[in-house]
């Protein structure tokens, strides 16, 4: 009885916890995040604040042209998102769950979050319909033919997608018509029920008390990266980077404290199991096999050293050996023997890329990836769950570190230096990369534990204490999972990727940047050159990009052509023929606007007459079924476009073969290192942001920043704090349904104007010259009027005109 009254509080407490976690991850249902309500309530909102404002403004001046009131209202309507953004968000959640709720409203839509998710979910929807998760599966790896088009790319083995077949057909039970993403969209919440039973294991073994486990637990759950890589339709690996290095821990400090060679055996296996099985589900399991050796070792030095206990420090170090051996029996048991050290090669070959001195000759994708960059203290703060909490964490640091100083010999001792091995391990992890932020939120969610712990047991103050810590916890994760959220696939994005599945052969190539690829593999089911999960392939990245940039749009077809067919074999093959990188990156391009017998004429004297021929095959043989995407954000935010497509291989080719250039390059990741690289490329390009329509006087165009464009000559003249004065290079605007380029004959700004009609009205942008004429400004601005090889197949927005998504056929013939 005694036993039971014992276990019945951590059951309530992992079942208090429980009911939490789940509320607040499913506010993206709770919400309607993903339905069309949320669309029109956004609309209705808005529209509301704005005419609001525009009554006041012209209650006050009612004589006010009513282009500039409207333009007022909006810079007031802005000004409202950006200080009182809460409050609108509140607004526009109440309209939607009213208008989800009327009657007719159908069934409520769920989708998953960002990118990443789509990729597993693809391979998911395979077991549902192959039974296994690709066709061809060799030891640790499987065959994806939709990655790296043409010709389709190696990927690490997973069971994830398994985890969520099987939580699909338990939802099944219970709702037979349940869509397949729908039911992995609810794999995070029943991974976090898992993660809180093991976190509330932990402190147990650490002798805490429920009510500072329950604390601690409720810190780790709810810490504001974790509520954004573990919500409802976060269908991604990272909370497996919780519950494993949980078990893993809990399994350290049982089998190094001073315990019987049983005990020890018996922990050993269970960690080398526990890691097998985390080496199943993430590729990056080598991190957590170096924290156990790391903390194994602590504990042998710390035994031998200072206890003068040779016994317990052969323990720690049979430990050791056991569980190595335990994980390399059974990863090669599960794939091969090889593969174990492929494994853990390529999981620290991740950390590569923030520590790697030399300038890459192709261009580094990853640095637009924003999880992937370097981490600052007061990110890790805000990410890990406030001062408050760090505060708190910090206390319990400190509270251990004296309790094992007083008592040294004891088993706490040990605790507190295998706990801070891996604080040290996993903050040095956090400040590498964002997404590695998730891991130290473990040891500090314990330290937390640790100091509620001390200070529940004040009289008077302490459970008043322990009272508001949770009701601070709860505030913070109510206020953060509104914000940390980002979706981006709707209702938008699903109707265009699927009526490309409909429309287009089955071996087309959806060229798009990087982003969406995962999305058109999970729904249209069309391969793609890169995506989420082949950041690597930075040629790829580059030639996207200039095709892209492209000032003519037969060098962009004949780049498609190119890299649709062979990838970047044919810069690899010009290499090997004597030619330096630049050299013959600056070939392809040039004969990529050529045909066969000019680009043969080209090639003439470079390389001989069989090596013309192999490179021809390459670059003009094949007329593959090739599609162009392009979306709001990657034109919102073509910087990295340019990034890629201007990168300088032979400055970085200079700088590399020189020992004195290459000393003096900034730190990686640095904003130093930015700009070193743009000084390289000439800068970063203009690109202002949308100029509405002030009024209109006769034939005059009259736009915000004193922009003014005459419909009868098409001269542009500016008066501009920021933007200077004079008349822009030029315009670009759409005459007899072409895209055409007028000059300004006095122009003394070396930018131009882009002219274009959005729902109807005029609107123009500032830009450079070479970005205005490009090809992807004629594509999203001008649905590609008057291109001869580039014809639209989709052109769709979404009901507030966030959301564009437009789709080209590329003709080749």
């Amino acid at each position: 009885m005694n036993k039971k009254s014992k276990f019945w509080p951590w059951v309530l407490a992992w079942l208090v916890l429980a009911i939490l976690s789940c509320y607040v991850r499913l506010y993206p249902m709770r919400s309607h995040m993903w339905d069309d309500a949320h669309e029109q309530a956004t609309l209705l909102v808005i529209y509301k604040i704005k005419q609001t404002f525009l009554q006041q403004i012209l209650s006050q001046e009612p004589t006010m042209p009513p282009a500039m009131a409207n333009h007022l209202a909006e810079e007031k309507l802005n000004e409202t998102m950006h200080s009182d953004n809460q409050k609108v968000m509140d607004a526009i959640e109440k309209t939607t769950i009213g208008l989800a709720n009327q009657p007719g409203a159908g069934p409520q839509k769920i989708y998953l979050l960002e990118s990443d998710p789509y990729d597993f979910y693809n391979l998911t929807e395979n077991i549902v319909n192959k039974g296994r998760i690709a066709d061809i599966i060799k030891g640790s790896k499987y065959f994806n033919p939709l990655m790296c088009a043409p010709f389709g790319f190696w990927q690490p083995f997973t069971l994830h997608p398994y985890l969520g077949f099987v939580i699909y057909k338990v939802l099944q039970l219970f709702n037979p018509s349940i869509p397949l993403m729908t039911a992995v969209a609810f794999t995070p919440l029943f991974i976090y029920l898992f993660i809180i039973a093991a976190c509330l294991w932990v402190c147990r073994v650490l002798n805490f008390s429920v009510i500072a486990s329950f604390i601690g637990t409720l810190f780790l759950i709810m810490a504001p990266i974790n509520l954004k890589r573990g919500s409802l339709g976060w269908f991604r690996t990272d909370p497996y980077n919780i519950l494993f290095p949980l078990l893993l821990l809990g399994c350290l400090f049982l089998a190094l404290r001073a315990a019987s060679k049983k005990d020890n055996y018996i922990w050993a296996v269970i960690f080398g199991v526990t890691l097998s099985l985390y080496a199943l589900f993430w590729q990056g399991w080598g991190l957590m096999f170096v924290a156990g050796l790391a903390c194994a070792l602590s504990v042998a030095a710390y035994n031998f050293y200072i206890k003068k206990d040779q016994v317990h420090a052969n323990q720690n170090l049979l430990f050791l050996a056991i569980f190595i051996g335990t994980t390399l029996l059974l990863v090669s048991m599960c794939f091969s023997f090889q593969d174990f050290f492929i494994l853990f090669k390529e999981g620290f070959g991740e950390l590569r890329k923030f520590t790697h001195r030399g300038l890459d000759l192709w261009p580094n994708l990853f640095m637009a990836v924003g999880e992937l960059k370097k981490s600052s203290p007061q990110s890790i703060t805000s990410s890990a769950g406030g001062p408050v909490f760090m505060l708190l964490a910090f206390g319990g640091l400190v509270y251990s570190l004296r309790m094992a100083l007083k008592g040294f010999r004891q088993p706490r001792a040990i605790d507190t230096l295998i706990l801070c091995v891996f604080l040290f391990i996993t903050l040095i992890l956090s400040l590498l990369g964002e997404r590695f932020i998730i891991f130290v939120t473990i040891p500090l969610s314990i330290l937390a534990a640790a100091a509620s712990h001390r200070f529940i047991n004040l009289r008077t103050v302490g459970l008043p204490l322990a009272g508001l810590l949770i009701a601070l916890v709860l505030f913070d994760a109510n206020r953060d999972i509104r914000t940390v959220l980002t979706p981006i696939f709707n209702s938008t994005w699903d109707e265009a990727l699927t009526k490309i599945k409909t429309d287009s052969p089955e071996d087309s190539i959806v060229n798009t940047w990087w982003a969406p690829g995962h999305f058109i593999k999970a729904i249209a089911h069309r391969s793609v050159p890169f995506d989420g999960a082949s950041l690597d392939q930075g040629p790829v990245g580059y030639w996207m990009a200039n095709m892209y940039l492209s000032q003519d749009e037969n060098q962009a077809r004949g780049i498609l052509r190119m890299l649709n067919s062979s990838g970047n074999e044919a810069a690899d093959y010009l290499v090997k023929c004597g030619l330096k990188l630049s050299d013959a990156t600056t070939l392809l391009l040039a004969i990529a606007s050529e045909d066969k017998t000019q680009a043969a004429q080209t090639l003439k004297g470079i390389i001989g007459d069989d090596q013309i021929s192999h490179l021809l095959a390459l670059t003009h043989g094949k007329n593959p079924h090739s599609y162009v995407l392009v979306y709001t954000e990657l034109v919102d935010d073509n910087l990295m476009i340019a990034f890629t497509g201007r990168w300088n291989i032979k400055k970085m080719e200079e700088v590399n073969a020189n020992p004195l250039m290459l000393a003096n390059v900034p730190k990686r990741n640095s904003q130093e290192f930015i700009d070193f690289l743009w000084t390289t490329m000439g800068g970063p390009p203009k690109y202002s942001d949308p100029f509405p329509l002030l009024g209109k006087d006769n034939h005059q165009l009259i736009f915000r920043e004193n922009l003014t464009i005459d419909l009868n000559t098409m001269d542009a003249k500016i008066q501009s704090t920021q933007f200077g004065e004079g008349q822009p290079f030029s315009v670009f605007y759409l005459k007899d349904g072409a895209v055409t380029e007028h000059v300004n004959p006095d122009a003394n700004l070396n930018y131009s104007v882009v002219l274009y009609q959005e729902d109807g009205e005029y609107v123009a942008r500032l830009m450079d010259h070479a970005l205005a004429n490009s090809l992807i400004m004629k594509l999203y601005y001008f649905d590609g009027a008057g291109l001869q090889y580039f014809k639209p197949l989709i052109l769709s927005h979404d009901l507030t005109g966030r959301t564009r998504i437009k789709v080209f056929k590329v003709i080749y013939q």
